[in-house]
C-alpha cells in the first residue's frame, strides 16, 4: 500500500472527509506514526494515530458521533483518547493525542523511532498533504534500519526497547549501532514499567515466529528476567522444545482440521493473550525449568484465566502423555479423561501430544479421537454424568459431599472402562451404596 492508497483507504472509510469537515481554520491535525510506516512498507493498517496542536478530545468525540463509533478516554492527564467504529466485519481504531511539544517537529522528535516519526497534514479539502519526514524515517525504512529519534527517548519510556525489538523482528529491521547501545543501557529501567504494558509487548514478540528469535533479542538486551530466566541465559534443549512446539502448532493449523485449529489457537483467554501464547509460555517455562512461573505471570498482570491455563498445562505430566497411546475404550471415557487434565482440556491434549516426541502424523492420529470425543459428549462445556445428583438423592438417599464422591468414583469407573451405560452406572452405585464409596 502506497501513501495515495492509504489516502484512498481513509477516504473510503469516511475518516478523511469527515475529519476534515470537523476542522476549523485554526485547527491543525496530522496523521502520524504506524499507518504511514505501514503504507510505505506496503502493509495495510486499520489503526490510525492523529496528533493535534490543541486538546483533541472534542474533535475525537465529534468524529465518533459522525461515524457512529465509540469514544473513550485513554489517558485523561495527557488528553489521549480513542474512537472505534465498525465497517462490515472489520473494526477501525483512531487514536487522538495533542502534540508532545510546541509543534509537530517537537512532537516527532519525542517519538521512539524514526520509522514512527513521520506525519501527513490533514487538509481542509479532505486529502492528505505530502509526507513530512524531518528525521528521515522513510530512508531508514527503505534501508531496513531501526534508529532512535533522539538519545533520551528510550530512557524516557524503557518500554520502547521492547517495542523496538518487536519492530526489528516483525519488520525485519537491523537495529542501528547507537540505538542498540542505548537499548542495553536503558534496559534496567524497564522494571518500573507497568506489568500489563510489558505483557503486551512480550506477547507480540513471542507471537513472532520463530519465538527463538524473539527470545534471542531479549537475551541480548538482558531482559530474559521478564520471563523468569534470572541468569540471563537460555537452555538450548528448552529452545529446541519451543521450536518443536511451534512446528506442532503449525502442523495442526494445516490440513483438513486447519481452520478449526487456527481459530482455536487465535482465541484470546484475556486481552492480548491467545491460546497460542499460553501454549508457548507453558513450553518456555517447562523447557527452561522455571519453577517461579506464577510469580512471573503475576508480575505481567496476567489474569486468573491465563494463570490457571498455564498452571494446568504445566501440571500435565509425561506419564499422562503416554495415556494417549493407550486410551480409554469408550468415547465417554476419552472425554472424561480429557476433562480431568486441565480447565483448557483441548489445549492440554495438544500439549500432551507434543510431549510424546513422535512424528507429527502419528501424534495427530493419537490426538484426534480425544478431541472428537469431547466434541460429541460435552454439553455446555462439560460431559454430563450418566447418573445425576437428583437420582442419587431419590434412590440412594445421599446428600452433599457424598454425591460428589459418588460422581467422582463413577467418572473413574467409566474412564477405566468398567462402566459403559446408565444401567451399569445405577447398578454400580446401588451396589456400593455411597458410604462404601466415601
Amino acid at each position: 500500500m502506497s501513501l495515495p492508497a492509504l489516502e484512498q483507504s481513509l477516504i473510503h472509510s469516511r475518516i478523511l472527509p469527515t475529519l476534515s469537515g470537523l476542522l476549523s481554520d485554526k485547527d491543525t491535525c496530522f496523521l502520524v506514526g504506524g499507518a504511514l510506516r505501514d503504507a510505505l512498507d506496503n502493509r495495510q493498517s486499520r489503526d490510525f494515530d492523529f496528533a493535534t496542536a490543541a486538546d483533541p478530545g472534542p474533535l475525537a468525540r465529534a468524529l465518533a458521533a459522525a461515524l457512529h463509533g465509540h469514544w473513550f478516554m485513554l489517558d485523561a492527564n495527557r488528553r489521549q483518547s480513542r474512537i472505534v467504529f465498525t465497517e462490515g466485519a472489520s473494526s477501525t481504531v483512531c487514536d487522538f493525542a495533542p502534540f508532545r511539544g510546541p509543534d509537530i517537529d517537537a512532537d516527532l522528535a519525542l517519538r521512539d523511532f524514526t520509522i514512527n516519526a513521520m506525519a501527513a497534514l490533514v487538509r481542509s479539502d479532505g486529502r492528505l498533504d505530502a509526507l513530512y519526514d524531518p528525521l528521515d524515517g522513510q530512508q531508514d525504512l527503505s534501508q531496513r534500519l531501526l534508529r532512535q529519534c533522539s538519545a533520551g527517548v528510550l530512557f524516557d519510556d524503557p518500554l520502547r526497547i521492547l517495542k523496538g525489538l518487536r519492530h526489528s523482528l516483525s519488520l525485519k529491521l537491523t537495529i542501528e549501532a547507537d540505538t542498540r547501545s542505548t537499548m542495553r543501557r536503558a534496559a534496567c529501567g524497564i522494571t518500573a514499567v507497568a506489568g500489563e504494558r510489558i505483557r503486551h509487548e512480550l506477547a507480540l514478540i513471542l507471537s513472532t515466529t520463530p519465538a527463538r528469535a524473539g527470545l534471542g533479542v531479549l537475551q541480548e538486551m538482558g531482559l530474559l528476567h521478564l520471563l523468569g530466566r534470572q541468569d540471563g541465559f537460555m537452555d538450548e534443549v528448552g529452545l529446541d522444545l519451543m521450536d518443536r512446539a511451534e512446528s506442532w502448532e503449525q502442523y495442526l493449523c494445516q490440513g483438513g482440521r486447519g481452520p478449526w485449529f487456527r481459530e482455536f489457537f487465535r482465541q484470546e483467554l484475556e486481552q492480548g493473550v491467545s491460546r497460542s501464547l499460553v501454549f508457548k509460555l507453558a513450553v518456555w517455562f517447562r523447557g527452561q525449568g522455571i519453577s517461579g512461573f506464577q510469580t512471573v505471570l503475576q508480575g505481567l498482570r496476567c489474569g486468573r484465566a491465563v494463570q490457571n491455563a498455564v498452571c494446568g498445562l504445566l501440571k500435565v505430566a509425561d506419564e499422562q502423555a503416554a495415556r494417549l497411546l493407550r486410551p480409554p475404550e469408550s468415547d465417554r471415557g476419552k472425554a472424561l479423561w480429557s476433562e480431568d487434565l486441565a480447565g483448557q482440556s483441548r489445549l492440554a491434549l495438544c500439549y500432551l501430544a507434543l510431549l510424546l516426541q513422535r512424528p507429527f502424523e502419528q501424534t495427530a492420529r493419537q490426538l484426534w479421537p480425544f478431541l472428537d470425543a469431547l466434541d460429541r459428549h460435552q454439553i455446555d462445556g462439560r460431559v454430563p454424568p450418566l447418573v445425576n445428583g437428583d437420582w442419587m438423592r431419590r434412590y440412594l438417599h445421599l446428600q452433599g459431599p457424598d454425591i460428589g464422591r459418588c460422581l467422582e468414583q463413577l467418572r473413574l469407573q467409566e474412564i477405566e472402562g468398567r462402566i459403559h451405560n446408565r444401567a451399569q452406572a445405577e447398578f454400580f452405585l446401588k451396589t456400593c451404596r455411597g458410604q462404601d464409596l466415601a
